[in-house]
């Protein structure tokens, strides 16, 4: 039995023995990607604005170079802070009980695992699907930093960490990682159940990861290559949490979207801390998850990178429209625009980059995968 077979029987799929085919037949539950017009309007060139931008801080300049203003925040009903918070604790009591791992797309999983039947699949090929998802991507890292494959330097970059592991053992993760999100019931119930958002949160994962990447090489000093990887792993704790969410809450009655918002909101930090604990993955990515949303962060060369990310993550909530977070993304933003010293038109530049990281992956997993008749 190849140890393809060994990990689908394990989560569920097909029996020992059965014939192997060259593509994986397994029911998919597909995601909708957000359609694009959830992902908000981009004038199609910059506004010419009377009087100028300004002297206020650059993303409150980057807003009147729009024309656009942030929600105002949303007003809650003492009922919706008690309900709010009981799911919080319920959330965290869940996640502290089980200690839930990250779950790839379901897409991007049946994708790896038809890929990596094929006898001519080459490295660089099995990374670039890895990269597409986060759930791979931290464990890529948390086995090239293991016991067993112990070294003097920490490997932070999923470059180095493919180097390190090589083709046969990357196919071996990223397929149990793959193999866990098809096959195990408890894991495709939670996709069922709030597939649109865990789709969202996918999206929102790989352009933060590509926009940071991007707005790295407009910033001296930055790196790239850490800030891909961070910006992928920063937010492990929403989906993390949402799953948690789906166990505790769905059997009753599915929370409002708002609720599902707001609660995230207030667990994912944490959660998504203690994931990158619990995998023991690098220093740097650690270090974005828990502080990309304090305010008041140094302004060294240590936290250049973490000023690159959290800037991203802040423009592509901002993009999102996360009314929940108006004020957060507006003061998260410029005291991380203004630590890079970057202006209004190069926030423009970001969001625009941002917008068309989004699209993309709405265009590469929008389709269902095409999959052998039986």
């Amino acid at each position: 039995m190849s140890w393809l077979q060994s990990i689908r029987q394990m989560f569920g799929g097909e029996a020992a023995g059965s014939k192997a085919t060259t593509q994986t037949q397994v029911p998919v539950i597909q995601p909708p990607m957000p359609p694009p017009e959830a992902l908000g309007s981009a004038p199609r060139q910059l506004r010419v604005v009377e009087g100028g931008l300004g002297d206020g801080p650059p993303f409150d300049q980057f807003l009147t170079l729009l024309g656009q203003t942030l929600p105002p925040p949303e007003e809650l009903t003492q009922a919706d802070r008690t309900a709010d918070r009981e799911l919080e604790l319920a959330v965290r009591d869940h996640f502290q009980a089980n200690r839930n791992a990250p779950s790839s797309l379901p897409a991007v999983s049946l994708k790896v695992l038809n890929a990596i039947t094929r006898p001519d699949m080459s490295l660089g090929e099995l990374t670039r699907l890895v990269a597409q998802d986060p759930a791979m991507a931290a464990g890529i890292l948390k086995v090239a930093n293991s016991a067993a494959y112990a070294a003097a330097q920490e490997i932070d970059t999923l470059r180095d960490a493919v180097t390190r592991l090589g083709l046969t053992e990357v196919g071996r993760v990223a397929g149990t990682v793959a193999a866990r999100s098809l096959f195990q019931p408890q894991v495709r119930s939670e996709f069922a159940a709030f597939s649109a958002r865990f789709g969202e949160f996918f999206a929102d994962s790989v352009a933060s990861a590509r926009a940071a990447a991007w707005m790295a090489m407009q910033i001296k000093g930055s790196q790239s290559d850490h800030c891909f990887v961070a910006g992928m792993l920063h937010d492990l704790g929403r989906p993390v949490g949402l799953r948690s969410i789906a166990a505790v809450a769905v059997p009753n009655a599915p929370p409002p979207d708002s609720r599902i918002d707001r609660v995230l909101e207030e667990v994912h930090v944490d959660i998504g801390g203690e994931v990158h604990v619990d995998w023991s993955l690098p220093r740097f990515p650690t270090l974005v998850a828990m502080r990309h949303h304090d305010l008041g962060l140094p302004t060294d060369a240590e936290y250049l990178d973490v000023h690159v990310v959290r800037l991203t993550s802040a423009m592509v909530q901002f993009r999102r429209q996360a009314s929940w977070r108006g004020a957060d993304i507006r003061a998260e933003a410029n005291e991380s625009a203004q630590a890079l010293k970057v202006d209004a038109y190069l926030l423009r530049s970001l969001d625009t980059q941002i917008r068309e990281e989004l699209l993309k992956v709405e265009a590469a997993f929008s389709d269902k995968p095409k999959r052998r008749a039986s």
